[in-house]
């Protein structure tokens, strides 16, 4: 059985939106609203294509920014290298330091009194070997510290320095590529808002020309028409989007197309007593006054009050009696639908009443499960034809 919900609406169909979207036999160019939905379409389409680009921009950007990271934690490892190598040369400057000291110490000493470095030598040796021999060892020593001092100094200097530059390029990489990124989804984020927006109002857009055209193919009698605007509407805003045109179906082409006229004493009749059971719950099978009926079973039964007997199934019903037109109907005329639940099968049936709540469009039916008999105002959505018992 259906679902609770307005009867003969067509189920909602299970497509994404833009699916929806892209069904182009909807648009005929049956007013400016066709117009103005394939600017929307447009519009959507360019917001698609920006968002698309938008997002390879910000994937790149984002394997960029992972990369800095990746080089700037590399970048840091090496920082911790050249520190060790940093401590290791403070200490050798250390040790340089020391060691230069002690021979200025001792280079003062033996120059201040060359008399008592003369018993280092053998004395056979001249004064001036004697010296000779002190430049080379004492005085050459000075220079070589010297010398070894001022190089491990510069080259501390300059392991500092690189370790500085390359601490502050990485740092810089890695914060401006963070920065791009953030820019970047920013962009992203607000084409996305727009786009979301623009969706939204062509959805609206398309359910109001669906309404337009419904209304438009009921007045011109085009059953396929209607059910097909009710699909488009149904597609891009489900059930609720196919019960706004369903609704205006019913407020316009009944009007207009059903003329009031007498009915029959024996339609009356059956219009009577299936009043009387306004009230009496749904039954799937049901035919029982005061218990239950369901659509076929409440029609069958009033108009077997009325005194003629009519089969018990709407499949039945529809092609043992005399169709009519919508122009021709009175009270007590059944109106048949076909395929409401899908099956491809003649599965409803209501009662017309001819005035009522709804004027000249009100009905009687048992409608499905859930509800009770009740009056209700006439729609064409499924609609096959009327027969007269």
């Amino acid at each position: 059985m259906l679902r609770v919900r307005r009867r003969g609406a067509t189920r909602s169909t299970p497509l994404a939106l833009f699916a929806a979207l892209s069904l182009t036999w909807i648009l005929t160019p049956l007013s400016a609203g066709a117009a103005s939905i394939a600017q929307t379409q447009a519009e959507i389409a360019a917001l698609s294509a920006t968002l698309s680009q938008q997002e390879k921009t910000s994937e790149i950007t984002s394997n960029q920014y992972d990369a800095d990271k990746a080089n700037l934690v590399s970048i840091n490892a090496n920082i911790v290298n050249l520190q060790g190598d940093e401590t290791a040369k403070r200490a050798a400057i250390v040790v340089t330091s020391k060691a230069l000291v002690t021979a200025i110490v001792r280079a003062f000493v033996l120059g201040a009194a060359d008399a008592q470095i003369l018993s280092l030598f053998n004395q056979k040796v001249t004064r001036s070997d004697a010296r000779q021999v002190y430049e080379d060892q004492v005085i050459g020593n000075l220079n070589q510290l010297k010398n070894t001092y001022t190089r491990e100094k510069k080259s501390l200097q300059n392991t500092i320095a690189a370790v500085a530059t390359q601490r502050a390029h990485a740092q810089h990489a890695t914060y401006e590529m963070k920065i791009l990124l953030a820019q970047n989804i920013q962009r992203q984020n607000s084409t996305q808002a727009t786009l979301a927006s623009v969706t939204a109002e062509l959805k609206s857009e398309i359910i109001n020309y669906e309404i337009q055209a419904g209304v438009a193919a009921a007045r011109a009698k085009n059953i396929a028409g209607e059910e097909q605007a009710i699909a488009a509407a149904s597609a891009v805003g489900g059930q609720n989007a196919a019960n706004l045109v369903i609704e205006a179906i019913q407020a316009s082409i009944a009007k207009i197309t059903i003329a009031e006229v007498a009915g029959t004493a024996q339609g009356a009749l059956a219009v009577a007593y299936a009043k009387k059971e306004i009230g009496v719950p749904y039954v799937w099978g049901g035919e029982t006054p005061g218990v239950g009926f369901d659509c076929s079973g409440l029609v069958q039964w009033a108009w077997a009050r009325a005194g003629i007997a009519i089969p018990r199934t709407t499949q039945t019903q529809w092609p043992a009696m005399l169709h009519v037109t919508l122009t021709q109907l009175q009270p007590g005329d059944l109106l048949f639908y076909k395929n409401l639940d899908g099956d491809n099968q003649v599965d409803h049936v209501v009662m017309y009443v001819g005035s009522g709540p709804w004027g000249i469009d009100t009905t009687i039916a048992a409608a499905h499960t859930g509800t009770t008999v009740a009056l209700a105002p006439l729609f064409t959505a499924g609609l096959i034809g009327a027969a007269r018992p």
